[in-house]
């Protein structure tokens, strides 16, 4: 699963911000400046470079079986931990499997497990 960030446009006048260029252009006809949203948090930035690592969005290949993962997957903490993701090889030792899942909460916040 590749991670993108996402494009927004804020009208140079009042600032509001839109999803689409020539609503931006319409709001209050000033010049329009590109957005970039980090797709883990969805804060905006004015450079792609830092929406990507504002939460550490880059991704991690498994070394097994060549899959991508974004920082934000479970199998990212996974791979750093046993070397493989759970979709290649689901065996985990139980100090790797609670590992996994405490550097994943301590990471996204979100509580999973590998085997749901």
């Amino acid at each position: 699963m590749k991670l993108e960030i996402k494009e927004l446009y804020r009208c140079g006048e009042c600032r509001e911000i839109h999803d689409d260029e020539d609503e931006a252009r319409e709001c209050c006809r000033p010049a329009v400046y590109t957005l970039y949203v980090c797709p883990v948090c969805a804060e905006n930035h004015n450079e792609p470079d830092e929406a990507m690592s504002c939460c550490n969005a880059d991704g991690i290949s498994c070394p097994q079986c060549r899959r991508d993962y974004p920082s934000i997957s479970i199998d990212y903490q996974a791979i750093k931990i046993a070397g493989h993701c759970n979709a290649c090889n689901p065996l985990f030792t139980i100090e790797q499997q609670l590992a996994v899942q405490d550097l994943h909460y301590q990471h996204t916040g979100k509580r999973e497990h590998l085997h749901e």
